[in-house]
């Protein structure tokens, strides 16, 4: 049975973010993080499985709170201003982390990841449509969620010139 470090996941998470967010060549590892947090590589391991989980547990954080701020914002009066609201809130959240997700082997397993923030972003978005007097099935609500990622990283405004 590993050793079980108290508070070690904590700092652990907290020497990620600040590699992942400080570091400008984004060559992240864990044998460089167990050293930043003086413990062995294989220490890391037995709080996260793998570095794609490690990476996610960073950024989850800010996720949840980024979807509780959407979650409020949802409650606009009109279709197009709540979602110039949301694409705001996703670009705050994104542009510090979009070197790490433009740099990342995009062959590793991160879909199951995207499935869910997709499902999430749906529920916040069918909130916006279903308080504006709109609505649309399932896939038409996964297509505006995929439009509303995808705009959040580029220019202010692309979502609305898109919807």
């Amino acid at each position: 049975m590993p050793k079980i470090i108290p508070e070690l996941r904590e700092k652990l998470l907290l020497a990620a973010r600040k590699r992942l967010l400080e570091d400008e060549s984004h060559d992240f590892s864990t044998r460089q993080l167990a050293a930043d947090c003086g413990v062995a590589a294989g220490t890391v391991f037995n709080y996260f499985p793998t570095k794609e989980a490690l990476i996610a547990s960073v950024i989850l954080e800010d996720w949840q709170s980024c979807l509780a701020r959407m979650t409020e914002a949802a409650e606009a009066e009109s279709v197009a201003g709540g979602f110039q609201r949301l694409e705001a809130l996703l670009r705050e959240f994104s542009q510090p982390f979009l070197p790490v997700w433009r740099g990342y082997d995009h062959r590793a397993p991160l879909p199951e990841y995207h499935a869910v923030l997709i499902r999430q972003l749906s529920a916040v978005v069918e909130r916006l449509l279903v308080i504006t007097g709109k609505s649309c099935g399932a896939t038409e609500l996964q297509v505006l969620s995929e439009l509303l990622l995808a705009a959040s990283q580029r220019e202010a405004g692309t979502i609305v010139r898109l919807i």
